[in-house]
Parts: C-alpha cells; sequence; structure tokens
C-alpha cells in the first residue's frame, strides 16, 4: 500500500526535507556522488532510516517500508484522593442524667432543651416535652432518640410508634419526624444529632 504524507529528512554528501504524495514516492534532484542517509517520519508509523550511495551522478530506486507503531501505552489510573480529614470527636463527657433532672426539671414549660454534649460530630441533648412537636426534618444529621422518662409517640412520615422508658428510636437524616406527649408526665429523651458540628446558639430541635 502506497503511503502518502511520508516525510522524508536527507543528510550527508546533500541535505533536504520532502514529502511523499499520494502514490507514496517523491524525486530527490540533482545528488552529487557520496554516501547519503534518509530518515523516514509519518505518525502512526515506527520511523525508519536508510542509507545509500550516489556514484557517476546515478542512482537508482529506494523502496522503504514502514510498518505501524503500536498502540500506546494505557495512561495510569488516576491516584485515589486522600481521604477526606474526620474532626475529632471531642473530650468525653459523663453525666447521671438523673441528677440532672433533679436540677432541671420542665416545670410548666411546653418544651425545655438543653444541652449535654457539644462536638464537632454530633449534638446531645434532653428534651423535656409537656407538647407535642409539629413534623421536622434534619438535612443533615441522623437523630438517635432514648426515651428517659414519660409515655408518647414518635410519628415518622405517617408512621406513630407508642414510646416509654427504655425505647430506642433511630431518625435518618431528611426524615419527617414529630413527637406527641402522652399522659400527665412530660414526655422526656435525649436526643443525639450525628453528622452535622455543634452549635450552641442555633440547635435543631
Amino acid at each position: 500500500m502506497s503511503l502518502s504524507g511520508v516525510r522524508l529528512l536527507l543528510s550527508g554528501a546533500g541535505s533536504g526535507e520532502f514529502v511523499t504524495g499520494g502514490a507514496g514516492t517523491t524525486v530527490v534532484p540533482d545528488l552529487k556522488d557520496g554516501q547519503y542517509r534518509v530518515r523516514c517520519e509519518r505518525e502512526g508509523f515506527i520511523t525508519l532510516e536508510r542509507e545509500f550511495t550516489v556514484r557517476g551522478g546515478a542512482y537508482g530506486q529506494i523502496d522503504v517500508v514502514l510498518n505501524a507503531a503500536p498502540p500506546p501505552p494505557p495512561k495510569p489510573a488516576p491516584a485515589p484522593a486522600p481521604p477526606a480529614a474526620v474532626p475529632s470527636g471531642g473530650r468525653p463527657v459523663t453525666m447521671s442524667v438523673v441528677d440532672f433532672l433533679d436540677k432541671n426539671l420542665i416545670g410548666r414549660e411546653p418544651l425545655k432543651e438543653s444541652i449535654l454534649a457539644c462536638n464537632p460530630l454530633e449534638t446531645v441533648r434532653l428534651l423535656q416535652m409537656r407538647e407535642a412537636v409539629a413534623q421536622h426534618v434534619h438535612e443533615n444529621a441522623d437523630e438517635i432518640i432514648y426515651v428517659v422518662a414519660g409515655e408518647g409517640t414518635v410519628r415518622i412520615g405517617d408512621a406513630a410508634t407508642p414510646v416509654r422508658p427504655g425505647s430506642l428510636v433511630v431518625v435518618t437524616n431528611r426524615t419527617s419526624h414529630a413527637f406527641e406527649h402522652g399522659k400527665k408526665n412530660p414526655l422526656i429523651v435525649v436526643s443525639t444529632l450525628v453528622g452535622t458540628p455543634c452549635d450552641h446558639a442555633d440547635t435543631q430541635r
């Protein structure tokens, strides 16, 4: 198969640059006697060099065959991104909820919220409810609810789950939920919001 567009670089007793035409050939004129080297280059093919000699002003046809270059090696896979830094969970907190309630009982308020622990990875709150808490969501935090005292209902979407002391409820982020108070005594729960830093000034209910 003839190959056009091959770049021919001539060196030695003379020099020059030529390109093969549509028939895959080119003519090099006016070569004087001497030793020559021709370099044949074309993208996608292995570069080849040939030597030839001109004597008495006469030279013949030189046949050159170029072989296709092997495909380039595949690009290496990009290095995995370094893992995101996880902030420290903060200092440990130890306390007695019973003793805390002795000094911080709700009284006649409809709702009382107390921060028990405020860390870079979670907010731990004590919620005391004498009235219902309307449907709401936490956009970026899962909520773990543990019932300390009282009875009531946790409504997740349209499903209502009765709760009493010892009940544990997990509400995933962006899930609508509500609290409904039951009977005379307040519903008291420990609520842990996991996944967003604690903010004393703007805690979620």
